[in-house]
């Protein structure tokens, strides 16, 4: 069967919004083989405590929730928005040297930095490449149009594992020279140097989706008003609460998801990687088609859906036996993920055009500011309490974002700039 991710369909894209799409393959080329070894050689060859460890990788949440929150701002003010997405392509492309020069001199500090500059310049990248996102799709296939960024993302990867992995296991074998074994790194980084100069040249931020779409006039003739009105502000504050509870959420049980299936279900390692990688990798492809069917369902029906779904697959998982069962119970369960917040991120977008930066950068400060409270609290209450409890506190937390989100869906709705048009999409 022929993989046809980079389809065009210009009722739903811009015409040249797959060719951005593709860009980002070598951006994205590192992040799998960094994120595997950073907690590996920061254990084994700089003899890291576990709370290094966790420092380590909390900066780079850190780095790009600041980041987020500031870059947000400027995207709503700076002229040329891919002068951005260069400065975070070469920023990324710095954090990896200095992520390299760390592995080769076991540093844990140089390596923090380095983690730290990757999620900053992160954040420089992503809030205005998401902008594009919405500037280049239709408002009704907005949630496709960020699971084919999701998708892209992970064919990027891929990509980038195998070549990483494969070379590292070429070098091993003649050396044990980091500066030899770890040479993707900086690969990596040049991949985004040539990515970030190919984005800056060939991306038109002038191209953007045209439709006739029922674009609240708010937006234009009464935009203060829209802003500083009560509900509106409520209702963003219940958003908000969604997106950072949601966060938490997918984060309080994620980190141990590993340990828990070792010390549970299954003690042979090799099987665990195989019944838990391929469902991450899965989940993440299907993005496109998620995304294309949450399109078609009114919001607030979306998030009930994925939130129940998603509650009771959590309860399953921690009550299967069998590695193979667990498996097919963690794709169902990253894909009904993947789905609740391809449908946060349609609204979110929604909510203004004049304002997109700032909205984003905001919505990804308390995203990410629940990215880190939310390993904190699971490690917690596993430790004090038992290996299910993060999970049990995950399928509260998930279903109490119903009556938030159905909240700051009604208070929002009347003010958003692109309208939800929900009779054309029960008879699509």
């Amino acid at each position: 069967m022929r993989f046809r991710l980079f389809k065009i369909d210009e009722s739903r894209f811009s015409h040249d919004y797959n060719q951005m799409l593709k860009i980002i393959i070598l951006n994205s080329l590192g992040f799998f083989f960094i994120g595997f070894w950073i907690p590996i050689v920061a254990r084994m060859n700089m003899g890291a405590s576990a709370f290094q460890i966790s420092l380590v990788v909390i900066s780079n949440v850190i780095g790009r929730m600041i980041s987020g929150f500031i870059t947000g701002f400027i995207t709503d003010r700076i002229k040329s928005r891919t002068s951005l997405v260069l400065i975070g392509s070469f920023g990324r492309t710095i954090s990896y040297f200095i992520i390299y020069a760390a592995f080769i001199i076991n540093q844990i500090f140089l390596l923090g930095i380095g983690y730290f500059t990757l999620g900053f310049m992160a954040g420089v990248f992503w809030i205005p490449f998401n902008i594009f996102v919405a500037e280049k799709s239709s408002k009704d296939h907005r949630s496709q149009a960020y699971g084919k960024r999701d998708s892209t993302n992970a064919i990027g990867q891929i990509i980038g594992a195998v070549f990483g992995f494969t070379l590292l296991m070429i070098a091993s074998v003649y050396t044990d020279n980091p500066f030899i074994i770890y040479i993707a790194i900086p690969i990596y980084g040049i991949s985004n140097i040539v990515a970030g100069i190919i984005f800056y040249r060939r991306v038109d931020e002038s191209i953007k989706f045209s439709e006739f779409t029922n674009v609240n006039s708010d937006e234009t003739t009464e935009k203060r008003k829209v802003l500083t009105s009560i509900s509106m502000f409520i209702g963003a504050i219940f958003l908000i609460s969604v997106l950072f509870l949601g966060s938490i959420n997918a984060n309080i049980a994620r980190p141990f998801l590993n340990i828990y299936i070792i010390e549970n279900i299954e003690s042979n390692l090799n099987l665990v990687v195989w019944a838990y990688l391929p469902a991450g990798l899965l989940a993440t492809l299907l993005a496109p088609k998620l995304g294309a069917f949450v399109d078609k369902l009114p919001p607030l029906v979306g998030i009930t859906i994925t939130s129940s779904l998603g509650a009771l697959m959590t309860w399953l998982l921690i009550n299967s036996a069998n590695i193979w069962i667990f498996s097919l119970l963690l794709l169902f369960d990253l894909a009904i993920g993947m789905s609740a917040g391809l449908i946060f991120q349609n609204l979110v977008s929604r909510i203004s055009t004049e304002h997109r930066g700032k909205i984003f950068g905001i919505g990804d400060f308390f995203a990410f500011l629940g990215s880190v409270i939310g390993p904190l609290v699971g490690g917690i209450v596993w430790d004090i309490i038992s290996p299910q409890f993060p999970f049990i506190i995950s399928i509260f937390v998930e279903l109490s974002l119903i009556p938030l989100y159905l909240a700051a869906v009604y208070l929002l709705m009347p003010h958003l700039a692109e309208t939800y048009d929900i009779e054309k999409k029960s008879k699509d």
